[in-house]
């Protein structure tokens, strides 16, 4: 979005933004002969009016960079980052899972899970655990401090994305969140995926 309200409403309802019904408006001109309107005046394509309008790619760049900040700064006050908030939820999901498996599940290589896991074995949120079948491995599971983080963070979740899509129905949010899962589907992005973490390629 150019802004989180106006560039999701555009997206969804092909709306235009206020400069483009101007320059509509601006190359109508009225008849000399009589009281009906000429048609407008079509700027040819590759023309510098259709360079001024960035793509959705670029705009889902903006919009993420912009989302992402906003989510982390709502964090800062619990003491977390966005990304212990995805690991505790994909833990949640998947507890017991020995640590390695874990880390494949969502994109993370040996050394990135193990600074990770520690990190949140740190603030008292995760526990190791031998594995009976195979004492080699350690299976990953949530401690009670780390359960009520995560309720905590899914709440603040929660808020931000209400304030991010106040300006849309409830029918445009689900729109806009099938083409974004087809999207991130066609670029190997699965649902377990840490954000940032990029996909592994087969």
């Amino acid at each position: 979005m150019l802004n989180p309200g106006s560039f999701l409403l555009a997206m969804t309802t092909g709306r235009l933004p206020i400069a483009s019904y101007w320059n509509i408006i601006s190359n109508r001109k009225l008849s000399q002969a009589g009281d009906s309107l000429k048609c407008m005046h079509e700027e040819p394509a590759g023309s510098p009016a259709d360079a001024e309008q960035p793509g959705f790619a670029f705009l889902l760049v903006q919009l993420g960079s912009h989302v992402a900040r906003q989510f982390a700064e709502d964090l800062a006050p619990l003491g977390v980052e966005p990304r212990h908030v995805g690991m505790l939820t994909r833990l949640a999901a998947n507890e017991g899972m020995a640590q390695q498996a874990i880390g494949e599940l969502i994109g993370l290589n040996p050394t990135q899970m193990v600074f990770l896991v520690d990190d949140l074995e740190d603030r008292g949120f995760v526990e190791r655990r031998r594995n009976p079948a195979d004492r080699r491995s350690y299976g990953l599971f949530l401690t009670q401090p780390g359960r009520d983080m995560l309720a905590q963070v899914q709440a603040a979740a929660r808020a931000h994305q209400a304030r991010l899509g106040s300006s849309l129905s409830a029918q445009e949010q689900e729109q806009l969140t099938s083409l974004l899962r087809r999207l991130a589907r066609e670029q190997g992005i699965s649902a377990q995926s840490l954000p940032g973490v990029p996909p592994r390629r087969r």
